[in-house]
């Protein structure tokens, strides 16, 4: 397969979808190469441990309950879990008032956007009779025909099109946001921690979950440092050009995310539809901190470390102390514009931003940390957005049905294909052994 010789699939990135697929693969015997722009598996994963052995999460880092094809691997792995820290309450910002819950007219709107979602039918949202509607209107227009009361529509759009979709609700189609909820299990799930989506983490991170797949893998599977360039590909089979390699295969799986995959060069080009597709499908853009205490000083004050503000530089925090972890931790993400702000100013000025805010929110204590770390995914040049990417208003219906089929044999898989929790591992996972599956027993 290197160097000229044949094989039988070539699959681009090794991230969970990637890794996935090539265990499909390479299990029911077929010859498998695996190219991988970074020198490390794991994609859109990344954990870092501090000096006095705290584990930081530094990009996705959570499964839930009825996550079932990441529950199998866990499993599969041996890899332990452990309840993501809920010690006491949550914080609720609203509108600056420190508040039980959002207001009822904002659980309304939380209610019926879950109502409408699960109309939405998760493997084809375009053929939704109101599909053509849904799809030319932004979750923020919805929203403000919706309510009278700006803040209302605010806290809403902050926790579904910033919170999930790591966009701003101007950003996001009244459609991919049904679909999104409906791939989920509804909001409260994707939302939630104890039986939601946040409910567990991993011992050593995601990432070792992704080691532990690329080790058993045949020896040689994987090509590390190896950016896919180019793909020549005809009705006969294809030609990857990755790095200074040359693999040549059957079948290719382009495993990465959308718009990254529209920057290689294919000969022949793709079809129009399918490289319309890649042009409309950005990644978010979050950007998360994590602020590094000595202990947890908000759980004597009855905090869980959890809060959701409706507005203010940070929409969300939560607690990702490990357990018996020798420092604690407080994890912030902002989204959207209030993202983009934070970029735009100084290393130094973006974390008084974000210490000062924590300090609003969980006292003084908060904006002295022992450690402070970010990392940007959007500056990632293997990734660039997080935490995936998602069709713009008007994709669902003009692009839609060109997301999962293949290209002669060009096969797509990520998370972004993915019709059960997309946007998150399990979603990776089922992608990747969906475009197994097409190349082993037929689409």
């Amino acid at each position: 397969m290197e160097d000229g010789r044949s094989g039988d699939v070539v699959v681009v990135g090794a991230g969970f979808a990637g890794l996935a697929a090539a265990h499909e693969l390479a299990g029911a015997g077929a010859r498998v190469a695996v190219a991988e722009a970074r020198d490390r598996v794991g994609g859109r994963v990344l954990t870092r441990l501090l000096p006095d052995g705290t584990q930081l999460d530094l990009g996705g880092q959570w499964v839930g309950p009825s996550q079932h094809e990441m529950r199998e691997l866990i499993a599969r792995y041996r890899v332990p879990t452990y309840p993501t820290p809920e010690h006491g309450r949550a914080i609720v910002d609203y509108e600056g008032a420190l508040v039980d819950a959002l207001p009822k007219e904002a659980m309304a709107l939380r209610g019926e956007l879950d109502r409408l979602s699960r109309e939405v039918p998760v493997d084809a949202p375009w053929t939704h009779p109101r599909a053509r509607s849904w799809d030319g209107t932004t979750l923020a227009s919805w929203l403000a025909a919706r309510t009278s009361d700006p803040a209302v529509a605010r806290a809403v759009a902050r926790q579904t099109a910033g919170g999930l979709l790591s966009l701003d609700a101007a950003d996001a189609s009244l459609l991919e946001t049904l679909f999104y909820l409906a791939s989920g299990d509804g909001l409260d799930v994707l939302v939630g921690f104890a039986g939601g989506a946040q409910a567990e983490r991993l011992v050593g991170g995601p990432q070792e979950l992704a080691s532990r797949m690329a080790a058993a893998l045949p020896a040689g599977t994987i090509h590390f440092d190896a950016p896919v360039r180019r793909i020549e590909h005809d009705p006969g089979g294809a030609v990857v050009h990755a790095g200074g390699l040359r693999l040549e295969a059957a079948h290719v799986i382009v495993a990465i995310p959308p718009a990254l995959a529209g920057r290689i060069e294919y000969d022949p080009p793709l079809p129009p539809r399918r490289d319309g597709l890649t042009q409309r499908m950005a990644s978010g853009y979050a950007l998360k901190t994590h602020a590094v205490y000595q202990e947890p000083f908000w759980r004597a004050r009855g905090l869980s470390g959890i809060s959701f503000s409706s507005a203010g530089v940070l929409t969300e925090t939560v607690d990702n102390t490990p357990p018996g972890g020798p420092s604690a931790v407080l994890t912030s993400f902002a989204y959207g514009a209030d993202a983009h702000l934070l970029r735009a100013l100084t290393p130094r000025d973006r974390r008084r931003a974000v210490l000062d805010r924590l300090g609003e929110l969980f006292g003084d204590e908060a904006r002295d940390p022992v450690a402070y770390v970010e990392f940007d995914w959007c500056a990632e040049p293997w990734t660039r957005g997080c935490f995936s990417g998602h069709l713009a208003p008007g994709g669902w219906t003009g692009f839609g049905p060109v997301l999962r089929a293949p290209a002669g044999v060009l096969h797509w898989a990520g998370t972004e294909t993915a019709t059960r929790w997309n946007g998150y591992f399990d979603g990776a996972v089922q992608s990747g052994r969906r475009a197994a599956a097409e190349i082993l027993t037929g689409p």
